[in-house]
């Protein structure tokens, strides 16, 4: 087995920009992520079947890296559940997990060498919230745990739509802050989108929404100009502007309250009524329980998200005249004296002489065409300084190496 080592020149980094396709279709209070159904499965919180997705996450959620694939063991503790999980040992380097408190890991975990574990698996989905001039501000009390109203997920935006307004007036904070005390723009519709789904940042002017009723197109939505403006380009109010997107931050924000389809539904009200950009994504777990007709309505969001990959391009030489042996007895000539074993005796040592197979392609089947040495490379194997093995790359085909011929493979590997 020969051995090479790579060289300045034969190791390249590049990074790649990647456009990913992503698609959410919600219906009914399910979440269809690009297309897949869901894969029935059984999963377990301690001894309780909490779900029944194979991902070992609720249905509407994507599982980060896909741990504990139907693990349906039982148990009170992670570690008795056949469920892999992250631990890490309390020693003098204070390593923790980010979710315990230093009073947890001074009081819960009081000697060093215990082991401290957490769980999988983690999970991401979109969210939806409804923001209207009905949700007032108001104190929270010292000591108390009382859910915020959801006009403050807009205040924490102020910042980020005041400063895209050089892309677009629309941006503008205070086309928002009127939906708290202006009955002229009564409510925003905010879609969250964890990074999970779209990387970086998500491609400008990818962002496309449908709006359906009873399976039909009643409104459609995009992002036409490339500055983040939403604009109807089919329905009733086609050419109006029906929210904005903050593409760095994944946020949808959708303020149109015009009528899509004259269809009574009821949605979050009391009361059944019209349709609107405003309600769209109804059910994308934003805590709400579906009546009967609200099934009619479904709704499409696609877009496309922006990765950037590093890759590393790896330069494997076979040179002229090496790589022609071989350690596989296919090598030799398939006879009983070729393989026989080496023998000795107290005063001599005999090595068997091993014929090579003469595999030279002839014209002719009578005459043996004079003896060259080839082999076929079909597996490079990648080692560490230690010659430990971290990877392989097989070939599709067997490539024919002689004396001659020289090659260069080129690897790539995502870091």
């Amino acid at each position: 087995m020969s051995y090479y080592k790579f060289k300045e020149n034969d190791l390249f980094v590049n990074t790649i920009e990647a456009y990913p396709d992503v698609k959410f279709y919600i219906q009914s209070g399910s979440i269809y992520i690009n297309n897949q159904s869901y894969i029935s499965g059984t999963t377990y919180s301690g001894l309780e079947l909490v779900g029944d997705n194979i991902d070992g996450v609720p249905r509407n959620y994507i599982s980060l890296y896909q741990y504990n694939i139907n693990r349906n063991q039982g148990g009170l503790v992670e570690s008795t559940t056949g469920r892999i999980y992250p631990w890490v040992v309390k020693d003098s380097n204070k390593t923790s997990f980010k979710s315990l408190t230093k009073e947890q890991y001074n009081t819960q975990f009081n000697y060093d060498g215990i082991q401290i574990t957490s769980s999988y698996n983690l999970s991401a989905s979109i969210t939806r919230y409804r923001i209207t001039s009905s949700q007032t501000t108001r104190v929270i009390p010292p000591g108390t745990s009382v859910k915020r109203l959801n006009p403050y997920y807009l205040y924490t935006l102020r910042n980020i739509l005041n400063h895209y307004k050089y892309l677009s007036p629309y941006y503008a904070f205070s086309n928002y802050t009127g939906t708290l005390a202006d009955a002229t723009n009564p409510e925003v519709n905010l879609l969250t989108i964890p990074s999970i789904f779209y990387g970086s940042s998500i491609k400008k002017g990818s962002v496309n929404l449908r709006y359906y009723i009873s399976g039909s197109l009643v409104g459609q939505a995009s992002d036409i100009a490339y500055d983040g403006a939403l604009v109807q380009v089919s329905g009733t109010t086609t050419g109006s502007v029906v929210g904005t997107v903050l593409y760095n931050e994944g946020f949808i924000l959708l303020t149109s309250s015009a009528q899509l389809n004259p269809s009574l539904i009821k949605y979050e009200d009391a009361n059944p009524t019209t349709s609107s950009w405003c309600r769209f994504g109804y059910g994308s777990n934003d805590g709400n329980i579906l009546s009967l007709n609200a099934s009619s309505a479904s709704f499409s969001i696609e877009f496309q998200g922006k990765n950037h990959i590093q890759t590393m391009t790896m330069l494997t030489k076979a040179p002229i005249g090496e790589l022609n042996n071989s350690n596989n007895p296919t090598y030799l000539k398939n006879s009983a004296k070729s393989l026989e074993m080496n023998t000795s005796g107290t005063y001599e040592y005999i090595e068997t002489k091993r014929i090579l197979k003469n595999i030279v392609p002839a014209d002719y089947t009578d005459i043996e065409p004079p003896m060259q040495k080839e082999t076929y490379i079909s597996k490079i194997a990648l080692y560490d300084k230690n010659r430990n093995v971290i990877g392989y790359a097989k070939l599709a085909t067997p490539v024919r190496k002689t004396e001659e011929r020289e090659f260069i493979f080129k690897l790539k590997l995502d870091l």
